[in-house]
Parts: C-alpha cells; structure tokens; sequence
C-alpha cells in the first residue's frame, strides 16, 4: 500500500460553483489539498494516475473519468466527491451535483451515482474506496429513512461520507476546506498517537467522527464491504514507539512480500491468524497469491481456505486473478476446482469472467472449458457473459462464438438474453443476428422471447417486426403465444398491440387465436378481452368465431362464455354486433345463432337489428336470412308477428322488407285476423315512420276486405288518433256505399253524445248558474287481477284505454304474455286518452236513498256488476250493494280483509266503474244496432225497478 503501485488509480471532483445552487467555494480547496496527500502519504500515485476535477462542465464528464479509471485500476481505486448532493424525488436515487445542476430538475442535471456505483462494481480493482463530502437533503425530499451510505452502498467497497444537512454545516464560514474534508485532511497530515505504523480506514474514520462531533458538527456515516476497514490506508505520521516490553504485532509488509514464495500451509496459517484482527491484510495475502503464485499451489491454498471458512477472502481476492492470469490459467484453476471443496470458487470465477474479460478472451475460456469436457460451465460462462455486458460486446461474443465449436452452445445463450436483457436489446440483438449467416439464432431468441416476457414486451417486439418488414416472423410469434401462453396472455397481447396503436396487429392475433385455439380457449379469450377493456376485439372474436368455426363448435363457446362470466357479458356482445357490425355478418351471426339452437338470442339479435338499423341494413340482413332458408323469413312466421311484436316493431320490418322483399312486407301488414284497435295501431307507426306508401296499401286492404262495419269503426278510431289524412282517405274511398254512410253517421252521433256528456262534466261555469265547474279527479290508475280468459287486448277493451298504455305503465316486453293472478296497473289518462269521468258524490252509501244511486246503477249496469233487469231508482238497496261489492272484490277496492263483503262505492272505484263503462260503449263488438239507444238510457235505465227500502 505504502510502494508506489501503478495499478492503482484516483478521482478526486470538486464541484463548487452553481447556476442555481449554493456556491461552496471551500471545496475548490479541498481538491488540490487532497491530491497532495494521495500522492505523497496514501497511495504513492504519480500524476497521470491521479485525475482531478473541478467543476466539470457535465454529468457525462465526470462520469467518464470514474469509468476510465475504474476499468484501469487492479489494485486499489479511490473516488472522492465534494459538493452537492441532490436526491430525485421521483425515485429516491442520489445524485452528484455539477456547476449546471438544479434542484427542481434533479433527473437530469445531475450525475445520477447509479452511473458511478455501476463503474465502481464492475472495476477489477481488489480495493474500492469511495469517499463523499455532499450535503443530503433527506428532510426536504420525503425519504428521511434512508441515509447517505445505504443510498450510495455498493458491494466490496469502503464507503465514507459527510451527513451534512445544510451547506453551512458542509462549509463553514472562515475555513479554507470542507468540514468533513479539512478534518480528513488534517488525519491524513498529523497523524494519530498511537503505536501503530499504519492508519486503516476503520481508524480513520473512527478518529474522524470523533474531531466531527466534538465541533459540534454531524457524525459521518461508513459502510464497510468485505472486511476492508481493516486494511491499512496510510502512515501513521504521529506513530510513537511502543513501550519496553511490548510485543509487537507482525510485520504486514513482509508478511505481503513472502506470500509470493512460503509454503502454502504456512500461508494458510498466517492468513487465518490475521483473518479476525486483520482481515483487509488477509484478504492482500490472498490477492498476492492468487496474482502470483502456480496454479497447482493456488488450488490448495483455495481448498484450505474454503475449509477453513475463510472463504470471503477468495471472493474479495478473485478480480485480481481473472484481470491478471492469463485464460489458460483460468481454465485449469476451473477444472481442478470441480472435485474440490471449493468447487463453490468456480461459479465466482465463471461470474468474475464473464464481469471482466473481454469477448475474445471468453470465447478462447469456453472453449478450453469444452475441450476440459466442462460443457455446463461453458454454457454458464457464455450466458452470463451475453446477459451483462454491453450490446456491442454481446454481438462480438455471438460472432467469434458462430464461428467456432461454440456454436451449439448458442441456443441456450439467446434463451437467457431473451428472459433477462431488456426488450430494447433483445429487439436490436436481433436485427444484427438476423442479418448474419446464421439467421437461425435470430429466430431462436426472438422465439424465447416471445414465450417468456410480459405480453407489454412482445407487443413491442411485434411492433418493431412490423416496422422492419417481419411480418411472417410476427405472426410465427402470435402462434407461440397461442401455443405456448394461453388464452389470458393473448388477449393481453392483444390489448398492449392496440394501445401502440397496431390495430392489424391485433386483428391479425386475434384471427389466429380464434382460428387455431380450443373452444374453451376462445371462450376465455373473449372473456379476457372484455376484462382488460378490449369490446371491439371481444366483439370482433365473436364474429370471427362465428363465422369460421362450425355451429356445434360456436354453441360451445357461448355456453362455456356463459360459465367464465355472466350470461350479461353475451347478450351484451350480441347487442354491440348489432350496431357495430357489418349486416352482413349480423346476418351469419343470426343464422348460426339460431342452428345452434340459441333462438332466442337469434331473435333478440334480428329484433334489435329492426329498432336500431337503418331500413337499408335492416334490409340487407332479412335478405341474407332469406337466401340462406332462415326461419325467421318464412311466409307463416312473418304473417303471425302481430300476435307477438309491438305495432311499430311490425312497423319498422315492413320498412326494411320493403327495400328488399316487397312481398315479405304485405304478409307482415296482413289484416287478417286484425282487430281495428290492431290496425289503427299499425298504421299510426307506419305514419310515424313516414312510410306513407305502405299505410296506403293497408288503407287498400282494408277497403277491399272489411266490411262496412269495421272499415266506419276503423275511421272513428283513426280520427281519435289524429290521422285525420288516413280516415279521410278511407272515408272517400267506402262513401260510395250508402251502408258505410249510414254506419258511420250512427257510430259518430254516438261519439258525439258521449263527448258531449264529458265536456259538460268539466265546462267551466264563468260565473253563470246551472253550470258546475268539474274538477280533474285525483286519481290515476287502478289495479287489475288478471284472468285466465285475458289478454292485453281484452283488458284494454275493458276499460277503454289503449293496450300501449297498459304495456308502458307495467313495463311489459313482448310477446307480453300475461299470467293468471297477475296484476297490472291501469292508467286512467294515457296519451291521447284523457277520459274525465263525473263528479264523485259524497254521501252514496248503502241503505240511502240519494239522487245519484241512479247515476251509479246505470254505471254499474253499463260496466256489466248489475244486472238489466233492474229497475234504476234512488235507493241504494241490496242488488246495488252486491253489484258494489262484486265490483270491488274484483278491483281489490275493499278496505276489509278479502272475506269481507264491502258494498260501499269509493272515489277511486267511481272513477274506474265510469272508465270501464265507457269502454263498454265505445269499443262493444256487437251489430250497430245495439249501439241505437240513446246515452240518456244509461242515467234513466229501463222498465224494472230496484225494490225499495223495505224489500228483501
């Protein structure tokens, strides 16, 4: 340590004047001071092997001149820095500051010490000492638990370093060096009374904490690696002579200077005695042999030593060997080290090979390790040379290695870089393998790659492949996932390709995957691309299913879709398909849907088509499902939908067939069997839809196969509905029958009086007697059980509202099928159907006499609750009280238990009796006479009277 040694090397920075930062002039000092010492007292180093820096003008130049000298140095290599250190508050890293660094901007003004830490790791130096004098913000950044030295640690190295917070702490004012450096440098200058010759690092930094803290100034911090504390660093300048009688410690220099040539025993002795106290100086000796002594000498002192436990000494040591023997040295200490109880010393010194040799001198290791029959050491040797080094260095390795017996050796190389290089160096490794005579090697670690990285990664790899013109080997890696991977891992493939915007990228893996993969494995990775957020893929691997597996097969998907996830999740796709897809492969979709069996789904797909296409698309589908032989265009089929649909789903087919089928839609507009509530509603949608042409042809119809009768009651409920334009066309068209005239003329005097009746219930009095004003009633809607004789229809009929308004108050779906017990609210006012019934009045009860009981009696027998031959009276006798009761059991009006008669008429059920006699009038299905009495008959009633208050 003390002999001028040419294989060592220092560094020395000092960073003192700031753009944005502190100035530290006091460092400016510290440099020249420093390099004084290291040259004279510490390590005898000439000039050119002590570099200085102050102020470096970038973060790249000091990072170069660490580099440098790290790759030059073999024995010892010592960096200091002084100045500012910075903390990223991004990621916690410490860095070095230089003139231009700027705290706001830590990433990238600064020397990352990642840069020095990886230089100083890879040195082959045997001692590497790293000495910093920084401030360390620890409290302004967040990361208070973390010190200096555990930010800067790096393995097999003695670290120092100032714990100054603030920049007066790190230079005090009035002193021409640092705190930390001006204590170190008077250290290294006086000295320490002691009996000792040599300072080692553990005593100096012990001595400097100790002149720190009695200053007052915070304590430095240490990390020692290895055992090199111990290992002396300088002279003692303040050595006293030991007192008479003293035993002296043994001389470390000549102990360093006989390694080369003792007795190994003897050496193994001497190294174990000194490995407690002294275990940097036993670390020396070994250094010294290894450098030094005969291969055959080195495997016995290895041997004893891993015997002995000693064996960090070895490791500590091994740099050395493999910087300063030559490779055939390196091969025979390999081999006869396998049968030994150091074999463990040969994957360091594999590791240490791989670390430190160049390329050429690898290529010629391996292959001695061959010819040795080492052929796993070999493998291990040339993988963990192409996973550490540079990319450059790599590429040599490959090349020098293709050309040789090590070629064989290559696959499992490309497979480890493929696992553990970064994607970058993988994507570039294999533009240059693939442009060599051995393109072979390029497949295989893109390949490996492709089964072992992230699919992030391999999205990438495919997008620099598509950029270069790869694209077979792209879709040979797609296959790979699909094979190799799973279902999951293609999916997210898939969803890394669209994120990087490679949208045939995608649909290319996407195809494949349905093309090639179970049906198990299709179902799972739809259901994948609808966890990571991908619809449209998701979407388009249902169609893809659909349209190139077979039918069985695509039954099996969605069943097994079904299992993954909710059933939701296909209905959902199915719904998406049909506004997304083209119609053409709706179509197929529907057709196989229903071949499989999924009718329903099938129906909901083509019904969805109907409401949400445009005619054109809509078309264009019906027309396919025709061709093909689809059930769902059968003559039958077609001719029924009323039965089931709502009008204007109807409506809205015969549009689409229209464009297509022409014939298709007379069947679906068929009025046979079609009541005139049923085609009125037809052709208020038709009109809706302004699909005048085909209202004109059902007006024809109408015309030419119903008879008078129903064509009059089908103008009086047009005009009801506003379609003025369509009654009055039918009108002109049937007034040429002197019947129709006389039909309609009666039908509309009845409509007339009814109205009339109505309006007199609410004409305002403005203030005139005789006129009552009529105030709107309360209520709304009544509740209905429904019958097993029932249907939509029919309770429509029933109480005079349209069936559309029963199916929106109850939420209905078609075919809206009812069930028996069933309830369903009724609305009393739906649009375009204000009935406002008479004012209720307030003492009707059972037993009176009041003028309103003939009101109510003819309701009730109008309604259908009291029979006709009841004579209508004033007296709310027992017949009445039945009929009430009967009527509110029906309506569950009563306010007793269910088993309780209650005969007494309530507001709501007023207001409901009149609503259904009304219907009554207006929608009885009899010949027209029936409809001749006038409306007085319903408040006068007939010829039998109600017995009076004494009858029984």
């Amino acid at each position: 340590m003390h002999d001028s040694s040419p294989a060592s090397r220092a560094v020395l920075v000092g960073a003192s004047t700031f753009t944005t930062l502190e100035d530290l002039p006091a460092v400016r000092a510290n440099v020249p001071a420093l390099k004084t010492l290291v040259g004279d007292r510490v390590l005898h180093l000439d000039a050119e092997h002590c570099r200085t820096l102050l102020d470096p003008v970038s973060p790249r130049e000091m990072s170069t001149a660490v580099r440098e000298a790290a790759q030059e140095a073999t024995d010892t290599l010592l960096v200091y820095y002084a100045g500012h250190g910075l903390i990223d508050p991004g990621t916690g890293l410490l860095h070095l500051a230089v003139p231009d660094s700027d705290r706001h901007s830590v990433f990238d003004t600064a020397v990352p010490y990642e840069w020095i830490k990886r230089s100083i790791a890879t040195s082959g130096a045997a001692r590497r000492i790293v000495i910093l004098d920084c401030c360390y913000s620890a409290r302004a950044f967040g990361v208070q638990s973390e010190s200096v030295a555990a930010l800067a640690e790096i393995d097999g190295t003695y670290l120092m370093a100032a714990a100054a917070e603030t920049a007066v702490a790190l230079s005090p004012p009035d002193e021409p060096h640092t705190a930390f450096t001006g204590e170190l440098l008077g250290l290294l200058r006086d000295g320490v009374a002691s009996s000792d010759k040599l300072l080692d690092l553990d005593a100096i930094f012990d001595h400097l904490a100790r002149r720190l803290q009695a200053k007052g100034r915070p304590r430095p911090q240490s990390l020692c690696r290895n055992s090199l504390g111990s290992w002396p660093f300088a002279r003692n300048n303040a050595y006293r002579p030991p007192p008479e009688g003293h035993i002296a410690a043994p001389d470390i220099a000549r102990a360093l200077d006989a390694t080369r040539n003792v007795a190994v025993s003897a050496l193994v002795v001497q190294i174990d005695e000194l490995s407690e106290h002294r275990p940097a100086t036993a670390t020396e000796m070994v250094h010294t042999a290894l450098q030094h002594r005969p291969i055959a000498d080195l495997v016995h002192l290895l041997v004893a030593l891993y015997q002995a436990g000693r064996q960090r000494h070895v490791e500590a040591a091994l740099p050395a060997f493999v910087a300063a023997r030559t490779v055939q040295d390196s091969a025979d200490l390999l081999e006869q080290l396998l049968a030994t109880p150091a074999e463990d010393g040969v994957v360091a010194l594999l590791r240490l090979t791989a670390e430190l040799k160049p390329a050429a001198d690898t290529v010629r290791l391996a292959t001695a390790l061959i010819r040795a029959g080492l052929r796993e050491h070999t493998t291990v040797l040339l993988a963990a040379f192409a996973v550490t080094r540079s990319l450059d260095e790599t590429l040599a390795l490959t090349g020098l290695a293709c050309r040789t017996e090590l070629d064989e050796f290559l696959t499992p190389v490309m497979h480890a870089m493929a696992e553990h290089r970064p994607i970058s160096d993988v994507i570039d490794l294999f533009r240059h393998l693939h442009s060599t005579p051995h393109p072979d090697h390029a497949r295989d670690l893109i390949t490996s790659a492709a089964r072992n990285r992230t699919a992030t990664d391999t999205a990438e790899m495919i997008t620099s492949l598509y950029r270069d013109g790869y694209q077979q080997i792209a879709e040979d890696i797609f296959h790979t996932g699909i094979g190799h991977r799973g279902p999951e891992h293609t999916g997210e493939l898939i969803a890394a390709l669209q994120l990087l915007r490679l949208s045939d990228a995608a649909a290319l893996g996407r195809r494949l995957a349905v093309q090639n993969s179970t049906v198990s494995a299709t179902s799972l990775l739809i259901a994948r691309l609808l966890d990571v957020g991908q619809h449209q893929h998701a979407l388009a691997a249902v169609m893809e299913a659909a349209r190139l597996r077979p039918a069985t097969e695509f039954l099996e998907i969605t069943q097994a879709l079904d299992t993954f996830s909710a059933r939701q999740v296909l209905s959902d796709l199915l719904d998406e398909a049909v506004r997304m897809s083209p119609p053409v492969d709706v179509a197929h979709l529907i057709q196989v849907l229903d071949e499989a069996g999924q009718s329903n789904d099938a129906a909901h797909m083509l019904w969805s088509a109907v409401r949400d296409r445009p005619p054109g698309h809509t078309g264009t589908i019906l027309n396919h499902l025709h061709t093909s032989g689809s059930p769902f265009t059968d003559d039958s089929a077609l001719h029924a939908l009323w039965r089931s649909h709502s009008p204007t789903d109807v409506a809205r087919l015969a549009r689409a067939l229209d464009t297509v089928l022409p014939a298709k839609a007379d069947l679906v507009c068929s009025i046979d069997d079609r009541s005139v509530t049923d085609v009125v509603a037809l052709i208020a949608s038709l009109e809706t839809l302004s699909v005048g042409i085909r209202t004109n042809r059902v007006l024809d119809a109408v015309i030419h196969e119903w008879e008078h009768h129903r064509q009059a009651r089908l103008v009086i409920a047009l005009e009801e509905r506003s379609l003025t334009g369509c009654a009055a066309r039918l009108e002109q068209t049937a007034r040429q029958s002197a019947d129709f005239v006389e039909i309609l003329t009666g039908l509309r005097s009845v409509q007339q009086e009814t109205v009339w009746q109505a309006l007199t219930f609410w004409w305002p009095s403005n203030d005139r007697p005789g006129r009552r004003r009529r105030v709107p009633s309360p209520h709304d809607h009544a509740m209905y059980v429904v019958r097993d004789e029932d249907t939509l229809h029919t309770i429509a009929l029933r109480y005079g509202v349209r069936w559309a308004g029963i199916v929106a108050a109850n939420d209905l779906s078609s075919p809206f099928t009812l069930t028996p017990g069933q309830q369903l609210r009724i609305p009393f006012e739906t649009e375009g159907n204000r009935f406002v019934p008479p004012p209720f009045p307030r003492k009707l009860l059972p037993g009176r006499v009041h003028p309103s009981v003939r009101q109510l009696q003819a309701t009730l027998q109008q309604a259908g609750y009291l029979p006709a031959s009841v004579e209508i009276s004033d007296h709310y006798g027992p017949a009445t009280s039945q009929a009430v009761a009967r009527f509110n059991k029906e309506h569950r009006l009563s306010r007793g238990p269910s088993h309780w008669p209650d005969a007494v008429i309530s507001h709501r059920g007023w207001d409901l009796l009149h609503r259904i006699a009304r219907g009554n009038l207006l929608h009885v299905r009899v010949a027209p006479e029936s409809l001749e009495p006038p409306v007085q008959q319903l408040l006068l009633g007939s010829t039998e009277a109600e017995p009076g208050p004494g009858a029984r």
